[in-house]
């Protein structure tokens, strides 16, 4: 994985946020954290995130939407988008808006890591 690289995780759950926070933190990775698809979209850490970790069904933006917006904005970064009900529907639609991985939660953070890892180096 690059130095320097920064992952972003958004999720509504604290649990989620701070049990992937506190694990990738552990591995040396700077991560920032967002409870909501809009509280990543206002910050300013949106303009140094290498990674985004996000899941699929939030209140107001989910992470459809979210990859939705990011492609608009022109920001090209990998996704690797999480939930606890993975459907064919949100597989296919996950595909056709280039998300990098799909994972059903829960999930386990060296897999996710793992994952972060493989995408940052390709």
């Amino acid at each position: 994985m690059p130095s320097g690289s920064v992952i972003c995780i958004v999720d509504d759950d604290e649990e989620v946020l701070d049990s992937i926070g506190t694990f990738f933190r552990s591995a040396g990775i700077n991560v920032r954290k967002f409870g909501a698809a809009e509280a990543l979209l206002a910050s300013p850490e949106l303009q140094t995130m290498n990674c985004l970790i996000t899941d699929l069904h939030m209140p107001g933006m989910d992470g459809l939407d979210l990859q939705r917006e990011l492609r608009r904005q022109g920001r090209a970064v990998p996704v690797i988008l999480m939930t606890a009900f993975p459907t064919p529907e949100a597989r296919d639609a996950a595909a056709q808006l280039g998300i990098a991985c799909f994972v059903t939660k829960p999930t386990d953070p060296e897999s996710l890591l793992d994952q972060v890892t493989a995408l940052l180096d390709a």
